[in-house]
């Protein structure tokens, strides 16, 4: 997901010790945002929003002016002479390899995967034998996209046997798109459709019945708050006609099963068991309702049971036979794996699998994700974090099982695992912040793991990349884990160029990989670390709830702690420090420079969730209520406001230089939000440094391609070396000072 009359001086002024430069020729300058003030109450607390008509986007006065920040922010962005070799260099480490793959799916004997070939700018679907053998592209994203509208690929979703497919194609960013079929054998498309699709849930067993979760059609005129009020699961059959799918789980659908608005639905048959599932839970919260029933519900939408409500924090559900699995964080922080009879269920007399301890059964952040539990023909097996780093336990089924812990490589850890219930085994990624890794395959019949080269190393690395795991303490006393990678031959003279990444949101961790796309910035000498802020997962659910709702501040406050530990131990100083997160990030970040803004050089604030007392205005701002509270309530007012950063930005303060950026068809944080943000430090920062808006307009909530990786990141890092007083990313198309009455 992801908000401050008289005369108004902006300044854009360089602020590296030289004289203000001229603009370049025939370039006019940016636009200054006039303050229209409205004012609000909150319990007692009154509040002058200055910059509220840039929420009407439809508006000609917010197109134009967000137009024409844009347009400026990226004559100055091009205009720096060493961003040309920087872009070079990211492209040339993004095609290091002849091509990459992700995503990698297993079905019947096919392996499905995204790949992306030397070059190309999207993605393509593959398909080939899993045990190896030729590959036949089934969709091919650079041909489906045209200029100023690319098509990504929402998800796909095999059949069981792999003989069908379905892949949501969205336009633009926009995530939500169509569900396309195609014969995986001959690639032919099949006529059928279904619209307004959000997520691909699963096919029967007879693979002729697809369970998808779409969003209500709605008016063009309809208000943003309609978008995801009654997401649905929809049943399709082939051959039907999509526009006619039946509703299978929604508000007022299912008498057994409450839904309200905004909540998440998830509904589908479990294909080794004579049950079908049904999920709800609150928008973002983590935990689930969980309901059983007969295959039968999924039509007759009857015969629903509750096996488990949001006291038992269930997180993760599977139905294997007779039994049901599930992962549960009541009374046990970081997780505990239970195991009871689907047909007679007694969740307070269920079988503990795996007890609470000190590993922590989340990757973190899927509401309905069903994250951790990765299902095999003969095993559950378990994607977990021990000190933040990813591991696999293999739990065979039945009861009272032998829990495996799956030895590693040394030096890796687990960043996913890919299984298929009617296959024996699982496929797992290696990595770690300096190593690409690989794919292993781990057999039943035990064994080392058999790497199966689909990931390769290439020359053109940055081959002596190092990491240092460091614990750093909070204001409060607790430690926080600091992840530092850099290249070996970085000396601690406090001038390195930095970039310190903190998120803190959802139970989202950092898990350790390794980002081609940091590359140009390590052969520089510069510095990535990640903060592990509490907010995040890496430590269960305690951690999570420490940084959430009136803990909020625990997250900005975790990653001062580690920018401040950065500079004190030499590894940079602030004059060569920057600090960059997005979307809900947008709350650690904005909060950070407002909180600190001499301790960063510059800051980028990628698609930002900025103005926290107005989120529930847009479109995707209810269903993360769960996650920041609520303007309605005393309590999540305060909150609201104590994170939320555009509240925060003082008149006349020394601001650090900040990209702010926004996705034009974003579906997750309204463009808003970051145009806010960029007008009101725009209007207060008096440090002569450059405050820019980047607006994408065919993009959504981030990067969907090898193209927009490519674009987004040399902006960032570059905005960093010229604010860090690099001389080679010094503008020619210098900001200046915009005067408005």
């Amino acid at each position: 997901m992801a908000r401050l009359p008289c005369r108004l001086v902006v300044t854009f002024c360089l602020g590296m010790g030289a004289a203000a430069p001229t603009l370049a020729q025939g370039l006019a300058k940016p636009p200054v945002a006039p303050r229209i003030p409205v004012t609000d109450t909150y319990f007692g607390r009154r509040l002058v929003d200055d910059y509220r008509w840039l929420e009407d986007q439809t508006s000609a006065q917010s197109k134009a002016w967000m137009k024409g920040q844009a347009d400026y922010t990226r004559a100055v962005l091009d205009s720096m002479p060493g961003r040309a070799a920087f872009a070079a260099d990211m492209q040339r480490y993004l095609d290091a390899e002849p091509f990459t793959l992700s995503d990698v799916t297993l079905a019947g004997d096919l392996m499905f995967y995204r790949k992306r070939v030397r070059g190309a700018a999207r993605e393509t679907l593959v398909v080939r034998p899993a045990a190896g053998g030729s590959e036949r592209v089934l969709v091919d994203l650079n041909a489906l996209s045209k200029p100023g509208r690319h098509v990504a690929m929402s998800g796909f979703v095999p059949s069981e046997d792999g003989k069908l497919i379905v892949v949501i194609l969205s336009e633009g960013g926009e995530e939500v798109g169509i569900g396309h079929f195609y014969e995986t054998t001959t690639g032919r498309e099949l006529p059928d459709r279904v619209d307004h699709a959000l997520a691909g849930l699963s096919f029967d067993r007879t693979g002729k019945t697809f369970y998808y979760i779409a969003l209500e059609r709605l008016a063009p005129d309809a208000s943003p708050l309609e978008k995801f009020r009654h997401p649905r699961v929809m049943q399709h059959t082939l051959g039907g006609d999509g526009a006619n799918d039946p509703i299978v789980l929604a508000q007022g659908v299912a008498p057994e099963v409450p839904v309200a608005d905004y909540d998440s639905v998830a509904a589908f048959p479990a294909r080794h068991s004579a049950y079908a599932l049904a999920l709800e839970s609150p928008a973002v919260d983590p935990y689930m309702n969980v309901y059983v029933g007969p295959a039968s519900a999924l039509t007759t939408r009857r015969g629903w049971k509750q096996y488990a409500t949001l006291k038992d924090k269930v997180t993760d559900v599977y139905l294997r036979d007779d039994a049901i699995y599930l992962v549960s964080f009541a009374g046990a922080p970081n997780g505990q794996l239970l195991r009871m009879d689907a047909g007679n269920p007694d969740l307070a007399h269920a079988e503990v699998v795996i007890p609470q301890s000190d590993t922590v059964l989340t990757t973190g952040g899927d509401s309905l994700g069903l994250g951790v539990l990765a299902a095999a023909a003969d095993a559950l097996y378990l994607h977990v974090l021990r000190d933040g780093h990813g591991a696999t336990l293999r739990v065979p089924y039945g009861p009272h099982p032998r829990v495996e812990t799956i030895a590693l490589p040394k030096g890796m850890q687990v960043a996913d695992i890919v299984a298929n219930d009617s296959l024996s085994g699982a496929l797992m990624r290696l990595n770690s912040w300096s190593d690409p890794g690989d794919f292993y395959r781990y057999g039943t019949s035990g064994g080392p793991l058999a790497a199966t080269g689909l990931i390769r190393k290439t020359d053109v690395d940055i081959g002596d990349l190092v990491f240092e795991e460091v614990q750093v303490t909070a204001r409060d006393g607790t430690r926080i884990p600091l992840s530092i990678i850099h290249r070996r031959d970085v000396q601690r003279g406090g001038s390195a160029p930095t970039m310190l990444i903190g998120y803190g949101s959802y139970g989202v961790s950092y898990t350790p990989e390794y980002r081609r796309h940091f590359n140009a910035w390590f052969k520089r000498g510069g510095i990535v670390a990640f903060a592990h802020v509490r907010g995040g997962g890496e430590f269960g659910e305690r951690w999570h709830v420490a940084g959430q709702k009136a803990t909020k501040p625990n997250t900005w406050e975790d990653l001062l702690a580690c920018g401040r530990y950065l500079v004190a131990k030499g590894y940079t100083s602030s004059a060569h420090l920057g600090v960059y997160s997005a979307s809900a990030g947008g709350i650690a970040v904005g909060r950070s420079i407002t909180a600190d803004p001499a301790l960063f050089a510059a800051a980028v604030d990628a698609v930002p969730s900025s103005d926290m007392m107005r989120t529930e205005t847009e479109s995707n701002g209810p269903t993360n209520i769960p996650e920041f509270g609520s303007v309605a309530t005393k309590e999540g007012a305060e909150a609201l406001y104590a994170m939320s950063a555009y509240h925060h930005i003082a008149p006349r303060t020394a601001y650090p230089a900040v990209l702010v950026t926004a996705g034009a068809n974003d579906p997750r944080v309204d463009p808003w939000q970051g145009a806010k943000m960029a007008a009101a430090l725009q209007a207060a920062t008096s440090s002569g440094k450059p405050v820019l808006l980047r607006v994408n307009y065919d993009s959504g909530h981030g990067a969907d391609s090898a193209a927009q990786i490519k674009a987004d990141w040399t902006d960032y890092f570059t905005f960093f070396l010229w604010n860090f007083g690099d001389p080679a990313y010094v503008p020619a198309v210098h900001p200046v000072q915009a005067t408005a009455p």
